[in-house]
C-alpha cells in the first residue's frame, strides 16, 4: 500500500470512529463516547497529527470520567475535532508524491 492510501484509510478509519462518537452522544452513551474519543487520540497520536490528537483530548475532558455526566462545551469539543480532522492533507510525511 502507497504512504498515501496509508494516510487516507487513517483519516477514514478516525472519521469513522468520530461519527460513531458522536452517535453515541447523541444517544447518551458517554462512556462508548468516551472509549471512541480514547481511540482516536490514539490513531491521531500514531499517524502524528498532534492537533488531532489534542482535540479529541478535549473532548475526553469535556466528557468528564466514566460514569458522569459530561460538562458544557462536550459538542463544541467535537466539532472542533472534526473541523481539525477535515484539514488533514492526504500526502505521506514528506511530501512524497505518487509514482
Amino acid at each position: 500500500m502507497k504512504p498515501k492510501d496509508d494516510t487516507a484509510l487513517t483519516v477514514a478509519e478516525i472519521a469513522c470512529d468520530s461519527a460513531a462518537m458522536n452517535e453515541a452522544v447523541l444517544a447518551s452513551d458517554f462512556d462508548e463516547a468516551r472509549f471512541l474519543a480514547q481511540l482516536i487520540i490514539a490513531k491521531a497520536d500514531a499517524a502524528g497529527w498532534v492537533d488531532v490528537a489534542l482535540d479529541a483530548a478535549q473532548v475526553v475532558v469535556r466528557l468528564g470520567p466514566s460514569g458522569s455526566t459530561p460538562q458544557p462545551g462536550h459538542a463544541r469539543a467535537m466539532l472542533a475535532l472534526a473541523e481539525t480532522l477535515s484539514r488533514v492533507e492526504l500526502k505521506p510525511p514528506g511530501g512524497e508524491r505518487d509514482a
